[in-house]
């Protein structure tokens, strides 16, 4: 499997997610407000069944990075960082994360995690540019991806998002 991965940051432990990872912990992350307000997948999500669901498409499939974001001294399954599509051939990738304990938000979880990734898929798919879509509403995770090295602009990669969000790129 091309994708495999394991990675370690200062903090953290991630790799590829599994559906032995889909538990009720996991599973109650997207009945959190936040989570239902900005992450568009929550409202598809009401169940383990529909969770694993969601994991077994994903896991063993070349364009896709599904990384569960563990951390290292506990192996306390925190959030995950997801990359789909990774298309390596035109070197872009569509990148969205969730930081589902809430007492890990906040804390640089999402920055230390996208620097190791983007490192990751820039030297093993050939990844030039990572792109997202967020909620304008939420100037936190903007703030934060900005701090990434994120910009505000439009892609080809995406469509344009609805009233509700905007665009950011960022180049490696």
């Amino acid at each position: 499997m091309i994708n495999q991965a394991n990675i370690i940051t200062e903090r953290f432990l991630l790799r590829n997610i599994e559906e032995k990872d889909v538990t009720e912990r996991y599973l109650n992350w997207f009945q959190d407000s936040t989570t239902k307000r900005y992450i568009s997948s929550a409202a598809n999500i009401k169940s383990l069944l529909d969770l694993r669901q969601y994991v077994k498409e994903r896991v063993n499939r070349d364009d896709v990075l599904f990384l569960g974001i563990f951390e290292k001294n506990n192996q306390l399954h925190i959030g995950n960082i997801k990359f789909e599509p990774v298309n390596s051939e035109i070197g872009y990738a569509i990148m969205g994360i969730l930081i589902g304990d809430p007492d890990y938000r906040q804390k640089g979880v999402g920055t230390e995690v996208l620097k190791v990734c983007t490192e990751w898929l820039k030297l093993n798919r050939k990844i030039k540019q990572i792109v997202l879509g967020v909620s304008k509403d939420n100037p936190g995770a903007i703030r934060s991806y900005e701090k990434a090295g994120f910009k505000i602009s439009d892609t080809p990669f995406i469509p344009i998002p609805g009233d509700g969000a905007i665009t950011m790129v960022l180049y490696l």
